[in-house]
């Protein structure tokens, strides 16, 4: 074989081998890809509703629980905000699935975990009144504390095995709105990894789509074992409601047939509480039970989730006194 000869074998050998690693490389990021790619059905179209985060949903019963879901702060170098915005997202979607929890409308875009951190320390005070504000029972928010990359290849050889890993680490509080107390801080870990075949110095798998890719994957396990988690601390949570208008005899309150408020039902109307301030620090100890005001009962539904009242006993009820199952 002469030189031309020699070089044109080897051309053509590095193209097919350039063509073969195009297939195994994308065979290989198809299957990530997939993961992320419908957002409707999640990211796996076999799911098992027999799981045990299902099992765990089933457990809350009774009227369905408001809860304002915060992004996630990313306290990492690695990546941005929007990271954040998917394990929140991913948290609501997964609730949502359950059909046991409701999320208040645009929530999520209007506030985040760090806008309530200062330092290590959540303002609690800000977070219950944040809370109140949306009418739900409960507020969770987390932190997304750890993104940590790794990468081996082979070193020898024009097509070599690579491999990238990435561990996330993410932290969640639950905090209740009606007493002002956490509930509880639930750490959780998860890894996910990507192997594949690579031509010599191909960067393709440390590129910042690549990394960000395999870290929302690490980032969507995580949550996922955050889900029993907060299930167990919705559980400790009384559910809650709230008057929103009164006209005469009829009052109206923020829950109907989409929180499963049935006709009939008899609820109990409280006072509205006080903030427990420690008077020398200025610190936010919790909020007090209200006083008992009397008793309603539903009527019926207007809207798709609210419904109307008549009183049953007690009186002087006002806008914004809590409502609870009697």
């Amino acid at each position: 074989m002469n030189r031309f000869s020699k070089f044109q074998f080897i051309s053509c050998l590095t193209l097919l081998l350039s063509l073969l690693t195009g297939c195994m490389r994308g065979g290989g990021y198809r299957k990530d890809r997939e993961f992320y790619e419908d957002a409707q059905g999640g990211y796996y179209q076999d799911r098992d509703d027999s799981s045990p985060k299902s099992e765990a949903l089933e457990r809350l019963k009774g009227p369905k629980k408001k809860v304002l879901l915060l992004a996630f702060w990313n306290d990492t170098p690695i990546g941005d905000e929007g990271l954040g915005s998917f394990v929140a997202s991913e948290l609501k979607r997964e609730f949502s699935i359950g059909g046991k929890i409701l999320f208040p409308e645009d929530a999520l875009v209007n506030t985040v975990t760090k806008d309530f951190v200062d330092g290590d320390r959540v303002q609690v005070s800000q977070l219950v009144r944040e809370g109140r504000k949306y009418g739900v029972s409960a507020v969770i928010l987390g932190r997304i504390s750890k993104i940590q990359f790794r990468q081996t290849r082979e070193e020898v050889g024009i097509l070599r095995s690579a491999e990238s890993s990435v561990v996330a680490d993410l932290e969640m509080k639950v905090f209740d709105v009606a007493t002002g107390r956490e509930v509880g801080t639930y750490p959780r870990s998860a890894a996910a990894s990507n192997s594949t075949r690579i031509m010599i110095d191909e960067d393709a798998m440390t590129s910042k789509a690549a990394r960000e890719e395999l870290a929302k994957e690490a980032l969507y396990l995580a949550a996922q074992k955050l889900i029993p988690d907060a299930v167990l601390a919705l559980e400790k949570m009384e559910w809650q409601g709230r008057i929103a208008k009164i006209a005469g005899s009829k009052v109206y309150i923020n829950a109907g047939k989409a929180s499963g408020i049935l006709a009939g039902d008899i609820l109990k109307v409280l006072s509205t509480g006080e903030d427990i301030i420690d008077p020398v620090t200025k610190v936010f100890l919790g909020h007090s039970e209200g006083f008992l005001k009397g008793t309603l009962e539903v009527s019926d539904f207007i809207g798709t989730d609210s419904a109307m009242a008549t009183i049953h006993t007690g009186g002087n009820f006002q806008e914004g006194d809590v409502v609870r199952l009697y």
